[in-house]
């Protein structure tokens, strides 16, 4: 069988042992633990917003309490006065010519916020995002456009896929309406444009509408989205990362489920949303660690593609949809890099790795793959950090 294809098995079984154990990914920090399945996806979405150049900790532990109250003060009180810095008790404060998020609630005995140190008990809480003015006018144009759903997230995902459900790439035809949502035509906003609230809202309003007429019109739809599968689709990071959670994260995806539920969806919807053919039209979100030149090299070599300057996205996608019936695994799975090279291509540990061993029988595998079922799986811990179960030698998809 040729390599890649072997390489897509590999990858593979790391991506089931990082989803099979809730230790192995992040959770929100929510300001307060019983929010309803909608506010919490909605959250989790708002939350990837700001997932750019900055420690994820940082994004789910102080952004995740920030924001979790936000949407659900929102829902509350149908006022998207409560992004408008001058208004009274807003989740947007300046300070000095700059702005960031702060919550209404203080930090209380909040054990996630404690551990930092930098939040006293009977004070609001901050968050200062990466990139806060394109961030800001991407939350706030989510939220304007989800003033017709009364902001829900949920029921603007439902019709959405009530609208694609039949046809074969319906998951990419999703996440190319949620992108129009909250990343079309952002730009580069300055921070001095942020109190002009009034002319904010104004422009997400009107953009709204422009919006609106693309999802509503089946031709200017597909003509849009035919656009956006020629590149931009493997540029939507945050939007891939958000929507592969709600499919695959044990814990987010009973949240989706359950706001779709409520929505109305039944089983077979679920079968259909949660199925493997949905999961391979998912991108993987591409980055610095799947496109570091040593893994690169390693999972090219001796390939067509071997001397591309293309994204290693674009590349996986393309071989795969040629031999998909031949591959176990699909291109998203090859997300575990951000854990993996690190720890391995960085680190030189080569002769540890089981891709090394598909070119080399003098390797160290061996000892580390010691097939014991009541311990840890060491190849992926060490790998990846990842804990998982072993499962033996009969049951391991990388035996």
């Amino acid at each position: 069988m040729c390599r890649l294809k072997e390489i897509f098995r590999i990858m593979s079984f790391y991506d089931q042992c990082r989803w099979e154990e809730a230790n192995n990914y992040n959770f929100i920090n929510f300001f307060r633990p019983n929010l309803d399945a909608d506010t919490k996806i909605l959250t989790h979405w708002l939350s990837y917003i700001t997932d750019r150049q900055m420690p994820f900790k940082r994004i789910w532990d102080i952004g995740g309490f920030v924001f979790s109250e936000m949407v659900y003060e929102l829902k509350r009180k149908k006022t998207l006065d409560l992004l408008n810095p001058e208004a009274q008790n807003s989740f947007i404060e300046e300070n000095g010519g700059k702005f960031t998020f702060i919550s209404q609630s203080a930090a209380g005995e909040n054990r996630v916020l404690a551990a930092y140190g930098e939040f006293p008990e009977n004070e609001r809480v901050t968050f200062k995002s990466r990139f806060f003015p394109s961030d800001y006018m991407a939350i706030l144009y989510t939220l304007v456009f989800l003033e017709d759903y009364g902001y829900s997230f949920s029921k603007f995902i439902k019709e959405v896929y009530c609208r694609h459900k039949d046809k074969a790439d319906f998951i990419k035809r999703i996440l190319f309406s949620l992108s129009l949502v909250t990343y079309e035509g952002i730009g580069q906003p300055k921070s001095k444009n942020i109190k002009k609230f009034a002319s904010n809202e104004r422009r997400a309003k009107e953009r709204k509408d422009e919006i609106k007429r693309v999802l509503d019109n089946a031709g200017e739809f597909n003509r849009k989205y035919s656009e956006f599968l020629e590149g931009r689709i493997y540029n939507q990071k945050r939007a891939w990362c958000s929507l592969r959670d709600y499919l695959k994260s044990p814990v987010l995806k009973e949240y989706f489920r359950k706001a779709l539920r409520e929505r109305g969806l039944c089983d077979d919807d679920f079968k259909r949303l949660f199925s493997y053919q949905a999961l391979t039209q998912l991108e993987l979100p591409g980055d610095v660690w799947n496109n570091n030149s040593k893994f690169r090299k390693c999972i090219l070599r001796d390939t067509a593609y071997e001397d591309l300057t293309k994204a290693l996205n674009r590349i996986l996608r393309e071989f795969y949809d040629t031999n998909h019936k031949e591959i176990d695994g699909y291109p998203e799975q090859f997300d575990i890099t951000f854990d993996f090279v690190p720890r391995m291509c960085e680190k030189n540990n080569c002769t540890l790795c089981p891709i090394y061993k598909l070119d080399n029988e003098e390797n160290y595998f061996s000892k580390i793959c010691i097939q014991d079922e009541s311990k840890f799986c060491p190849v992926a811990l060490i790998s990846c950090n990842y804990k998982s179960s072993c499962k033996g030698k009969n049951n391991c998809k990388l035996i």
